[in-house]
């Protein structure tokens, strides 16, 4: 999937937090790198459609994403740096509760397995997400942002707070992406784990 954002800005009031941005995405694995505050949160929103820019443009296949805004949203997955969970289901229940919320098939959840197999959760599905680790919860909310089978995934700050274990299961993960077929965009505040995963790096 061909991304390209142009001259991208955003103000809150008098504060500017991004001014003039231009990036384009096409395959592999891009880390944006910066130190916190820098505005790569408030940039993967706006790609995300999360947050509207103040000025620019986002281009997906040439088109503005704003002509097609649920074409691009069904080839989009974003994991926010916080993400929340009902962590008395089972990564499974939660997985099958998202796959609803999609607009999946109740009747067709043979995806939610073959996801859980793809993060390596398959063998702790039916556990309380509240017993997972902070890398289990990060590779589950990978697995929720899959579920529609995106060609772009948004990760933001990923790794953040993750044991080096942790860490090193998820960079496998994400490293597996372009593979098949789906362009990442990932931000840290790390420049050692932005070089160990990307292919290309952009500093904010």
């Amino acid at each position: 999937m061909k991304l390209e954002i142009k001259n991208i800005s955003k103000q809150y009031g008098k504060k500017t937090v991004l001014q003039g941005v231009s990036q384009e995405f096409s395959e592999g694995v891009y880390g944006l790198l910066g130190p916190n505050g820098a505005g790569k949160t408030t940039l993967l929103n706006i790609i995300a459609t999360v947050l509207k820019a103040s000025a620019g443009t986002i281009c997906y296949e040439q088109k503005n994403v704003f002509d097609d805004l649920a074409g691009y949203h069904s080839m989009v997955g974003y994991l926010p740096q916080k993400i929340g969970f009902y962590t008395h289901f089972t990564g499974y229940d939660m997985m099958k509760y998202m796959h609803y919320l999609k607009g999946g098939d109740r009747k067709n959840t043979g995806q939610i397995d073959e996801l859980l197999q793809r993060v390596n959760l398959y063998d702790v599905k039916d556990n309380k997400i509240a017993t997972y680790s902070g890398g289990m919860k990060q590779r589950l909310g990978i697995a929720v942002a899959l579920l529609n089978n995106p060609k772009l995934l948004i990760l933001d700050e990923p790794t953040n707070g993750l044991d080096p274990i942790g860490i090193e299961e998820l960079r496998e993960l994400i490293r597996s992406f372009p593979a098949k077929g789906i362009t990442v965009i990932l931000s840290s505040h790390i420049l050692s784990e932005v070089q160990q995963t990307a292919d290309h790096i952009g500093i904010i």
